[in-house]
């Protein structure tokens, strides 16, 4: 598992853990149609739901991440924004990620961006689940996809990289 920086202020937030578990409901559908599909393990998507459901909880990421790497081809993705805010309030359903145009042997990931600075115990909470690997986010144009929110909290999910 791997992350990277960002630095992110906030006045006041729409988190809750309710509304994060909630949100987490669609965005674990996506994640499971990874394993499903063969990308990653049923274990590794239990591990991904469970760790993002504890750092969106405790707010301390702004965005994540699934890559899909295809050997030979250009790596692509859906980029996952936090919105919480009060702003969102477009309450998608899960699925639709198109995931029959990648061929057996393409393999998933996960990564993060931890807001700055963190305190002590996150970060040693972060430590203890192996999230402790720099990466970077894919690069190429942002498409908005699907958003999945709970009461103005939630995530906004966007395609990335060539489609």
């Amino acid at each position: 598992m791997t992350y990277t920086q960002s630095q992110t202020a906030s006045m006041s937030s729409t988190a809750t853990e309710a509304r994060v578990r909630e949100v987490m409901k669609h965005v674990f559908a996506d994640i499971t149609a990874l394993a499903t599909r063969g990308f990653t393990s049923h274990e590794r998507a239990a591990k991904w739901r469970d760790d993002l459901t504890w750092m969106l909880s405790s707010e301390v990421i702004s965005s994540f991440e699934l890559q899909l790497e295809v050997p030979g081809q250009r790596a692509r993705g859906f980029h996952y924004d936090v919105s919480d805010d009060g702003s969102l309030q477009e309450a998608g359903r899960s699925g639709g990620m198109q995931l029959y145009e990648f061929p057996d042997g393409t393999t998933a990931s996960i990564i993060v961006s931890f807001k700055r600075p963190l305190q002590d115990e996150i970060e040693a909470e972060i430590k203890a689940r192996n999230w402790t690997s720099p990466a970077t986010y894919l690069k190429g144009e942002k498409t908005r996809d699907r958003a999945y929110s709970c009461d103005g909290y939630g995530v906004v999910r966007n395609r990335v990289g060539d489609w």
